[in-house]
C-alpha cells in the first residue's frame, strides 16, 4: 500500500470575503488574513511531516522560520496549496483534520481579540455572549476543503494531481451550510450577517428598540476606534464610524492591522485610504490574472510543477513589488503568484499594467515566453463606494479574460479599462495587448501626448456627435463603411490641431491609422467612443477629472 499522498489543502471563501469592504483597510485586510491563514496551515504541514513537500506555493521552511519585512507587508499566499506528504492513510487524514481545526482555531482566536481590543471594559458574561455569536458566525462563514489522493511511485504526478482537483472540486459542490438565526441589524460591510450586540432580540421588538440595543454595545467601543465619519475620519485607518455596526468576522477584519503589527512586532503594515493615493480626486484599482495557467501546471513530473511555482513565487514577491510600489508609486494589495490587486495613481496605472504584462512573459522575471494575462483597471472617484469600484474592477477582469477578435484569432492576454466619473457617467472599452505588433498601451500613451499637446479634445466631441447616431439607427456594432470612417477621422484631426501646433499630413495620416486600428481591435463602436473618452481623461496631468 502506497505511504505517499497528493494533498490539496484550501481555505476560502475568497472573493466575497476579500470583497466586503468599506474602507481600504477592510479590502487590504481580507486578502491579508486569508494569506496568514494558509501560511499557519503550511507552517504545520512542515511540522507533522518532516518529509513534507509543498510543492505550491513555494513557501520554505527557511522562510517561515526567518521571514522578511516584505512578507510581514504584503499577502502573497493564494488560498490554495498542494502538498506531498508520506504516511500512512489513517495518519495522512489525521493531519490533515488537526490541520483543518487549527486553522479554524486561529481564525476564530483573531475575531475573539478583535473584540477584546474594540470593547475593552466588558465583563466576562458580556465577552462569553459575543464569542458565542462569532463562533456560530465563523462556523457557518469558513471554509476549509481538503483531499489526499494515493501518489504511486510509478503514477504520474499530474494524472493524480488531476484527479485530487477533480475530488475538490465535487467535495465543493456538496458544501453543507450552517444555519445561523439571526434577529438583529444586518452588519454595515458584509451586509449578510448579523452585528454584534449585547442584548437579546425578541420577536415584539421594533426597529427603534433593535437599534437601541445595539447600540448599547458599540457606543462602548475604545477611544481609538470612535470617528463620527466624513472625509477627515476615513484617513485614519482601523476607526469605526457611529453610524457602522459590525459582525465578528468583519470587525476582525478592521482591527486586522492591530492584531498582525503585534503579532510580529512590525510597523510596517498600513494601507492608506484612497484620499491618499495619487494627487488628484481619482485614483485606479488594477486586477491581474495569468492566462491559462492549466497549461503551464500540466507537466507529467513533481519537478515541472514545482519549477513553475518557484516562478511565480519570484514574480509576485519581487517583481511585481518592485514595478507597483518602487516604479509606480502604488500600494499593493496581493500578489499571489499570476493573481495581483493594487491601488495606483491614475497618472502611473498604465504603466504598471504595461510592465506587469511584460514581466509576466519574460524568461526571468515572470513564467517566460508565451505566458500572457488579462488586466482590468478602474479609474474611480475617491468618493465612490469602494465596494463598487472593487465590483466592477473584478468584472472588468473577468470581460478581459472574454476577449476575442475572430479576424486575428486572438483570445485572452486583454486590457479591461473602465472610468466612472464623479457625476455617473461611465465608460468601459477592452483591448488586446499586441495590435498589429505593437504595445496597446504605448498607442494609447502616444494619444495621450497628442491631446497633452497638439490636438483639442473637441475633436472627440465633435466625432462621438457625428457616428454615435449611426450605430443607434442601424443597430450595428461597428461602423462597416471603413473608408467613410477614416476620412472623417482624418478631417476632425486636421481641425482639432491646437493653434501653434504642426501636424504633417503624415503624422495625420498615422494617427488616423491609429485610430482605425483600435477601433477594428474593441468589441464595438461603442467601446471605440469610451476608450476615446478616456483617453480625454488621462491627458490631464493629474487625473483631475469631472
Amino acid at each position: 500500500m502506497t505511504n505517499r499522498y497528493i494533498v490539496i489543502f484550501t481555505v476560502g471563501p475568497v472573493q466575497s470575503f476579500i470583497a466586503s469592504a468599506r474602507k481600504t483597510e477592510d479590502f487590504w485586510s481580507g486578502s491579508y488574513i486569508l494569506s496568514h491563514l494558509v501560511r499557519e496551515a503550511i507552517k504545520q504541514f512542515y511540522q507533522l511531516d518532516a518529509n513534507c513537500e509543498v510543492v505550491y506555493p513555494l513557501v520554505t521552511r527557511e522562510e517561515l522560520r526567518s521571514p522578511s519585512a516584505r512578507d510581514f507587508r504584503i499577502a502573497s499566499i493564494p488560498n490554495r496549496v498542494t502538498v506531498v506528504m508520506e504516511g500512512t492513510e489513517e495518519k495522512v487524514g489525521g493531519w490533515l483534520r488537526e490541520v483543518e481545526d487549527n486553522v479554524r482555531q486561529v481564525f476564530l482566536d483573531f475575531c475573539f481579540q478583535a473584540i477584546r481590543r474594540v470593547f475593552p471594559h466588558l465583563t466576562a458574561e458580556e465577552y462569553e455572549w459575543l464569542e458565542m455569536m462569532v463562533e456560530q458566525q465563523v462556523q457557518s462563514f469558513l471554509e476549509v476543503y481538503w483531499v489526499a489522493e494515493p501518489y504511486e511511485p510509478s503514477a504520474s504526478f499530474r494524472t493524480v494531481r488531476e484527479r485530487a482537483e477533480r475530488r475538490l472540486g465535487a467535495l465543493k459542490n456538496e458544501k453543507h451550510y450552517i444555519p445561523v438565526s439571526q434577529f438583529g441589524l444586518v452588519c454595515s460591510v458584509c451586509k449578510e450577517r448579523e452585528a454584534l450586540r449585547l442584548a437579546e432580540i425578541k420577536e415584539t421588538d421594533h426597529y427603534g428598540e433593535i437599534k437601541r440595543k445595539t447600540l448599547h454595545l458599540w457606543k462602548r467601543r475604545a477611544e481609538k476606534f470612535q470617528g463620527a465619519g466624513g472625509e477627515e475620519d476615513d484617513r485614519r485607518s482601523g476607526r469605526i464610524k457611529d453610524n457602522e455596526f459590525l459582525c465578528g468576522i468583519c470587525l476582525g477584519k478592521r482591527v486586522a492591522r492591530d492584531y498582525f503589527s503585534a503579532l510580529f512586532g512590525a510597523s510596517v503594515l498600513s494601507f492608506p485610504s484612497v484620499l491618499e493615493i495619487g494627487a488628484g480626486d481619482y485614483y485606479a484599482v488594477l486586477m491581474m490574472d495569468g492566462d491559462n495557467m492549466g497549461k503551464w501546471f500540466s507537466g507529467e513530473r513533481k519537478e515541472e510543477y514545482s519549477q513553475t511555482s518557484q516562478k511565480l513565487a519570484r514574480f509576485a514577491k519581487e517583481i511585481v513589488p518592485r514595478i507597483v510600489e518602487e516604479q509606480c508609486r502604488g500600494k499593493l494589495v496581493y500578489a499571489g503568484g499570476d493573481d495581483v490587486l493594487a491601488f495606483l495613481p491614475t497618472e502611473t496605472v498604465l504603466k504598471a499594467a504595461e510592465e506587469l504584462r511584460l514581466a509576466f512573459g519574460d524568461e526571468r522575471k515572470g513564467l517566460g515566453h508565451g505566458a500572457t494575462a488579462s488586466f482590468g483597471v478602474v479609474i474611480a472617484h475617491k468618493k465612490s463606494p469602494l465596494h463598487l469600484v472593487l465590483n466592477t474592477v473584478r468584472a472588468l477582469e473577468k470581460k478581459a479574460k472574454q476577449y476575442s477578435n475572430d479576424k486575428t484569432g486572438q483570445r485572452k492576454d486583454a486590457l479591461a479599462l473602465a472610468l466612472h466619473t464623479r457625476s455617473g457617467e461611465i465608460s468601459e472599452a477592452v483591448l488586446p495587448w499586441m495590435i498589429g505588433g505593437e504595445k496597446v498601451s504605448q498607442l494609447l500613451d502616444q494619444w495621450i501626448n497628442l491631446l497633452k499637446t497638439s490636438l483639442s479634445p473637441n475633436f472627440i466631441f465633435h466625432f462621438a456627435s457625428a457616428f454615435a447616431p449611426l450605430l443607434h439607427e442601424r443597430h450595428c456594432p461597428k461602423w462597416e463603411n471603413g473608408d467613410m470612417l477614416a476620412t472623417e477621422l482624418r478631417r476632425l484631426l486636421k481641425r482639432s490641431v491646437k493653434e501653434g501646433s504642426h501636424l504633417s499630413a503624415q503624422e495625420i495620416a498615422h494617427h488616423t491609422q491609429v485610430l482605425l486600428s483600435l477601433h477594428e481591435a474593441v468589441r464595438s463602436g461603442y467601446d471605440f467612443l469610451y476608450l476615446l473618452k478616456i483617453l480625454t481623461f488621462f491627458k490631464r496631468s493629474e487625473g483631475n477629472g469631472q
